[in-house]
């Protein structure tokens, strides 16, 4: 067998007489180690959808081979292991087909992994996500609730009693280009597909969670239709991907926040030197009531955006309500604190926290003005901010833990005549998936909408086209109150849903309690990103540390 790569695509020479050739391709074994070595690292690495691109990549193996066919066109559902030479490996989901001529394809050449040459027949090796016939296999089997059975186990195609669809005569579907770790595929305009790309040793909390809370009657996300699960003899089975109804929308939850916030400010500067003080009790996350604002507030916010606040705290109160709702699940059973639960977060928090200190000392010198003197102060004190880790206490909690989302903030919650729609659960994308499916209390989550309220406030800020006149101490300032009174608000809309539906949060001290220790621990997390990504947000996090810490 011959081999050349040539730009802009790589070819590959074996020769196919038909499309038999083609199902017994990966046996060959040349040909698989070929494609290994020489097609799968460079064309993996420019890929949207892979998470190591921070790393060196330095080999990718064909793991699995799955055959599959639809008709008489055969596909194949690779499972790939990339192994860094940091010594750690992801395993990623990469489905392919060959295809004769470009023709058959809506899509352009360049999403074409490889040509292959030969003497009598040439082709290209796709990601069959791109081949419609591919796309509508997995719509038909889930309607067909289809048992595949390749080599190895069965590839389940899972309908929801709930989905059911008039006719399938016409299928129209197309790719969601503006997805990025998962590849969206979108049908008919009214289902929405997501195949995930990587891969776990157990199945997906998205498909769980998005399954069990249409189970238990959540009606603010989107409806379950159906899922893809490879199950595997005397294993846990891995998540392939899933669908759902598509939700119709008007964009999501930041973009809202970033308007609101930059209305605030601008109705701000129509009087340089006013104040902001929105209540009479000002304390940091405690429950804000409407009646109790101050009458300057509603002059200077919205009361659109009072209630709106409101009524995403109360959305993410009934999220955490049908969780812990149905307790002859087991994995979604509400479970007390233990010392197991304490060792557990510790280690993970110090792991997080050892790792964001050796980037903060390796990158002090990138960050300029406050940002950088808060960098000093929390390398100066790590081992106050350590001891507060450590500190964790579970003794002193007598609330429950449930099954939560674990990646919470506004850009997961989709806005239609402003109510709020909560997606995506798959949970921290640095954590492990047995990690992500850890019953935690409620105010992770809580913690995590927080602390995106605040990174809305400050984007606003450090938005280069506003021309804002404060200075830049009288912006903070006042960023810091609005901040507050967003945050209170939403805790008042979360507080009374909560209780009112006996979710078990514990009283207010353990409250505030758990509420503390999952904002420093979600700041810490965040300064990682920055640091690596951004490094002039970093102020961001930082500036979250010190306000949790009371070094402000």
């Amino acid at each position: 067998m011959t081999f050349e790569i040539h730009k802009p695509m790589p070819e590959i020479g074996k020769k196919l007489s038909s499309p038999q050739s083609w199902a017994q391709i990966f046996e060959d074994k040349s040909f698989k180690s070929d494609f290994e070595e020489l097609i799968l690292p460079e064309y993996v690495q420019a890929c949207r959808w892979f998470a190591g691109k921070s790393s060196t990549i330095k080999q990718v193996r064909i793991q699995t081979v799955l055959p599959v066919a639809a008709g008489s066109v055969g596909f194949y559902i690779l499972i790939l292991e990339v192994q860094f030479k940091e010594s750690f490996s992801h395993q990623y989901l990469l489905p392919i087909s060959f295809i004769y001529q470009l023709s058959e394809l809506e899509e352009i050449e360049s999403q074409a992994i490889c040509r292959m040459v030969a003497d009598t027949t040439d082709g290209f090796i796709y990601d069959a996500l791109y081949v419609s016939a591919f796309r509508e296999m997995i719509f038909e089997n889930i309607l067909k609730n289809k048992i595949v059975h390749p080599d190895i186990g069965s590839i389940k195609f899972e309908k929801a009693d709930s989905f059911s669809v008039k006719s399938t005569k016409k299928i129209d579907s197309h790719i969601l280009k503006a997805e990025q770790s998962n590849t969206a595929v979108i049908y008919n305009d009214q289902y929405f597909f997501k195949w995930y790309r990587r891969v776990f040793p157990e199945s997906n909390p998205d498909l769980e969670i998005s399954r069990y809370l249409n189970q238990n009657h959540f009606n603010h996300t989107a409806q379950y239709c159906g899922g893809i699960s490879w199950n595997r003899p005397n294993k846990p089975p891995i998540s392939f991907g899933l669908l759902q109804q598509k939700l119709a929308n008007e964009g999501d939850s930041w973009n809202w926040m970033l308007d609101e916030v930059n209305r605030f400010f601008i109705q701000l500067d129509k009087d340089p030197k006013g104040s902001f003080n929105y209540h009479a009790n000002e304390k940091l996350f405690e429950p804000i009531k409407p009646k109790d604002l101050a009458p300057q507030v509603t002059e200077m916010v919205s009361p659109r955006l009072i209630e709106s606040i409101i009524l995403m705290g109360k959305r993410t109160a009934q999220m955490h309500l049908a969780l812990a709702s149905d307790h002859s699940q087991t994995d979604f059973k509400p479970v007390p604190f233990n010392p197991d639960y304490s060792v557990w977060l510790k280690n993970k928090v110090t792991y997080l926290f050892d790792q964001r200190i050796g980037l903060l000392e390796k990158n002090i010198n990138k960050l300029r003005g406050l940002a950088r003197e808060y960098g000093q102060t929390f390398l100066d004190r790590r081992n106050e901010v350590l001891e507060e880790i450590l500190g964790f206490d579970e003794s002193k909690l007598c609330s429950m833990r449930t099954r939560v989302h674990g990646d919470y903030h506004l850009g997961q919650i989709l806005m239609q005549d402003m109510d709020f729609y909560i997606l995506d659960f798959e949970g921290e994308p640095e954590s492990t998936i047995r990690d992500r499916k850890v019953k935690q209390s409620p105010l992770k989550d809580v913690a995590g909408m927080l602390r995106s309220f605040h990174y809305a406030v400050y984007a606003t800020l450090f938005d280069e086209s506003k021309k804002w006149t404060r200075s830049q101490t009288d912006q903070f300032e006042i960023a810091e109150r609005f901040y507050q009174l967003v945050c209170g608000l939403y805790m008042h809309g979360f507080i009374k849903t909560a209780i009112k539906g006996s979710l078990d949060i514990g009283y207010k001290p353990e409250i505030q309690y758990l509420l503390r220790f999952h904002l420093l621990e979600k700041a810490v997390y965040e300064l990682g990103y920055e640091l690596n990504s951004r490094p002039a947000w970093a102020i961001i996090p930082l500036r979250g540390i010190m306000k949790i810490m009371g070094y402000q």
